[in-house]
């Protein structure tokens, strides 16, 4: 269901995560969702555009380049102005409006105030022909057992560990002010290459399931 959702901030930059890099060969992550959730529109590249538009685009894991469009822009970006490129979460205590945005999102009651989940947060951003910036990236949301801290040792992750994607924008003016921050579920939900060997060599077939943003 696309709806907007006021409380989702307290879910989309809720969340600090310790960012780190690694070194590791660039995995690209393809990734594709509809609009689900939009909290600010007052501008930015994206502004106005509908619930249901379909953003598609590309994210390496590594580099944090990237690119993503509505299919009218086409947005490249890298990293980090102040994106934080890489992301891992451990015990991420769900308050209630991280909860009801998720439930929200989901279109039903999977999340509840007070639960631990973990998480994986890749983003890279670009100044915007205003002199802002546009920050990009995925979220994902996984089972609380997943990681036991926020070492990068933990990526890439178990592929049946993860609950929920997403994909997000974020857009500031030249002051820093948010003039537009929206995304939406991302299904099937995109993984790293290293995920999938990682997962087959715990002798993983596939999964199932359906995470956020930080403050900048």
């Amino acid at each position: 269901m696309n709806r907007v959702c006021p409380s989702s901030r307290a879910l989309l930059f809720g969340f600090f995560l310790a960012t780190t890099s690694i070194g590791a060969q660039a995995a690209s992550i393809n990734f594709s969702g509809q609009l689900d959730f939009i909290e600010t529109d007052d501008g930015g590249v994206y502004h106005n555009a509908p619930f249901g538009t379909v953003f598609s685009g590309v994210i390496d894991d590594v580099s944090f380049n990237g690119s993503i469009t509505d299919g009218t822009t086409l947005t490249s970006f890298g990293c980090c102005i102040a994106a934080g490129g890489l992301g891992i979460s451990n015990d991420v205590v769900l308050s209630g409006d991280d909860a009801n945005f998720l439930n929200s999102v989901l279109g039903k009651s999977q999340y509840s105030a007070g639960e631990l989940v973990d998480g994986v947060d890749i983003e890279g951003d670009a100044v915007t022909s205003n002199g802002g910036r546009i920050e990009v990236g995925l979220s994902y949301i996984l089972d609380s057992n997943s990681f036991n801290n926020t070492n990068p040792s933990n990526y890439p992750f178990d592929p049946t560990d993860v609950e929920v994607a997403l994909f997000f924008v974020l857009e500031e003016n030249s002051s820093g002010i948010d003039i537009y921050s929206a995304g939406g579920l991302i299904n099937p939900i995109p993984l790293p290459a290293a995920a999938w060997l990682f997962g087959s060599a715990l002798g993983l077939l596939g999964f199932t399931g359906w995470k956020k943003k930080k403050a900048v």
